[in-house]
């Protein structure tokens, strides 16, 4: 059975064999070279093709590599095919050069007891090669010592490239999980939040306007019938406000560009209040959904504070790229307001303006909100267009 995170090791383990089996092969080319021009014998031309052939063919077909990482069988039969070879043509053939790469392909491919194993049949068929040639005389320190030496240590070479092949392929799962977790816990903020800012607030005016109706219809009939008129408004309000955190829990914001969404908000807000604002939307785009959805949502915030505070006026939305910032803009012409009025709404627990700049500073941007008694209201807000690495 396949260890946690295997998808997420396979794949580097698999360029790492093909490489391998690259060098092989170049390997093999260095060795044609250098017999070119001499006699080639019969045991010598089948190694070649054997082991040129078991080599292109396993660069060629990636699945083979995840069967001989899966069944050390087919590494050990590899490893004894090229000892058997280099054995048959001595160990000054330029075979030795192919057979070296046998023992980088058992570290990445075995666990550490079954590459032992190997290892060991390994420089044994090695080492008998060497004394079935040998011819008598002392033996030299590099048959005996240097290539038993490099065996080793590319074993140990390909075993340490795998280990850490597979504690990145942790921290890259112990990431995601941590993302996920961070993704699911940051969209239930994002859920509260919206009925925060918006769904609150449209029930607490329709329960206000209601605790009134009972006594309006008794002492003020014609009120009474406007106060009916503002609940059903409101209602709708809140009906538009609820679909809105549904269909922002299951799809993007839009399809089309930030420019287009953007206009769609504010028309709809328009369609909704019958308002007559002014768009100055350029063609700009945000490559994050994250950006995209916080600004659409200030807006549409601060579209919904103009209708409910602002009085009749006009407004103006702008939406530009200007030196590297997305820069949102929502200017009205109506009542303005005090700071002290907004330091007291805030203390009161009236928070959409901190919840705007939150959404902001989420994305790596900032929102400020001024107004001045009758002279309107501005909220504007600037987000970089790359402000964080991605993922």
């Amino acid at each position: 059975m396949d260890r946690p995170g295997h998808a997420g090791v396979a794949m580097p383990l698999r360029q790492l064999t093909q490489v391998t089996l690259l060098a092989r092969l170049v390997g093999l080319a260095t060795g044609l070279l250098v017999l070119s021009g001499t006699r080639v014998s019969l045991a010598t031309s089948i190694g070649f093709l054997v082991v040129g052939f078991t080599s292109f063919y396993g660069l060629m077909n990636t699945s083979v590599l995840d069967l001989a990482r899966r069944h050390p069988l087919i590494a050990m039969a590899d490893a004894l095919l090229l000892a058997g070879i280099v054995a048959v043509n001595g160990i000054d053939s330029p075979l030795l050069l192919a057979a070296l790469t046998t023992a980088l392909l058992l570290g990445l491919w075995l666990e550490p007891v079954s590459g032992a194993i190997v290892m060991i049949s390994l420089v044994s068929c090695y080492v008998g090669a060497a004394l079935l040639g040998a011819d008598g005389s002392a033996p030299a320190f590099t048959s005996w010592v240097t290539i038993p030496f490099v065996y080793v240590t590319l074993w140990l070479l390909g075993l340490t490239m795998r280990r850490s092949v597979e504690s990145e392929a942790r921290a890259q799962l112990t990431l995601r999980d941590a993302v996920t977790t961070a993704a699911a816990t940051e969209e239930r903020t994002k859920v509260a939040r919206e009925l925060h800012d918006n769904l609150a607030k449209s029930l607490q005016g329709i329960a206000m306007t209601a605790t009134a109706l009972p006594l309006q219809l008794e002492r003020h009939p014609e009120r009474a019938a406007e106060s009916a008129l503002s609940i059903r408004e409101m209602a709708a309000t809140a009906v538009h406000q609820v679909r809105g955190v549904m269909v922002d829990l299951r799809a993007k914001t839009s399809e089309g560009t930030l420019s287009e969404a953007a206009s769609q908000v504010v028309l709809g807000w328009a369609a909704r209040t019958g308002r007559n604002p002014q768009l100055l939307i350029d063609d700009v785009d945000a490559a994050e959904e994250a950006t995209r959805y916080e600004l659409l949502s200030v807006l549409g915030e601060s579209l919904d504070n103009v209708h409910r505070h602002a009085g009749p006026c006009e407004v103006t939305v702008e939406l530009h790229e200007d030196q590297g910032f997305l820069s949102l803009t929502v200017r009205d012409t109506g009542s303005g307001f005090e700071p002290a009025t907004l330091s007291a709404a805030q203390a009161a627990g009236h928070h959409g303006v901190d919840g705007m700049q939150e959404r902001m500073a989420r994305v790596g941007g900032w929102c400020t909100v001024t107004g001045q008694p009758g002279r309107g209201t501005l909220v504007e807000c600037r987000v970089p267009v790359l402000h964080r690495v991605e993922r």
